[in-house]
């Protein structure tokens, strides 16, 4: 799914609008952090894995343009955004999307709950579409709020597609080698992460023999 956003289509999911425990602070202009996640062991094909770019709550308060220029000069043209609309005016980035958008950058937005697991054929689609992003050199990066949980997952299950013989548990060693022992958050990802492969198959069976009837 890409969003080609328009400022007018943001909504606030949590009905709350700003966080107004978050006072305003001065901006950090430090060099926005991501990890870059090789697949198939090859430099030129990488999927970057980070936090909400711009997020401001508590006493992280980022500069969104700063980060973006960030993500332009390592080489990123497209960005998968995990985060809610909800999240995204929470934290103050209610524009990200137009934002990457007007920085050239093709945006996809796959939002599912912190904490939460995906809808199966979103996440498949999501993989195609990374896997094709970085066969193709376009230095792919997904992230949700903190880079750690659903950022981190969909990297897993990235793996996992790629690699048939990589073992759930190798594929998140190698994530929290990157992304640090909090990497794969809650019991819910990380048992979605270990059944990963068994969903995938029946996910594909069941949508194969659909297309099929229809064919018919």
């Amino acid at each position: 799914m890409v969003l080609t956003p328009t400022k007018n289509t943001v909504e606030d999911t949590t009905g709350t609008g700003f966080d107004s425990s978050d006072d305003e602070g001065e901006l950090d202009l430090s060099p926005f952090e991501f990890s870059w996640l090789l697949l198939n062991g090859e430099e030129n094909e990488k999927l970057g894995i980070s936090g909400l770019p711009g997020r401001k709550f508590k006493e992280t308060w980022r500069s969104l343009d700063n980060d973006i220029k960030c993500l332009k000069s390592a080489g990123v043209n497209e960005v998968f955004s995990l985060c809610t609309n909800g999240e995204l005016n929470k934290y103050r980035v209610p524009w990200l999307l137009t934002e990457l958008t007007g920085a050239d950058i093709l945006v996809h937005h796959y939002p599912f709950p912190d904490g939460m697991i995906p809808n199966m054929g979103a996440l498949i689609k999501m993989i195609d579409e990374i896997k094709v992003s970085a066969k193709n050199g376009r230095k792919p990066l997904v992230h949700c709020y903190g880079g750690l949980g659903r950022a981190s997952l969909v990297a897993v299950c990235t793996l996992l597609v790629i690699d048939e013989s990589l073992e759930p548990e190798k594929a998140i060693e190698k994530i929290r080698e990157l992304r640090g022992p909090g990497a794969i958050q809650s019991v819910k990802q990380y048992n979605f992460v270990c059944e990963f492969r068994q969903l995938y198959a029946d996910y594909k069976k069941e949508h194969d023999s659909e297309a099929r009837s229809v064919s018919r």
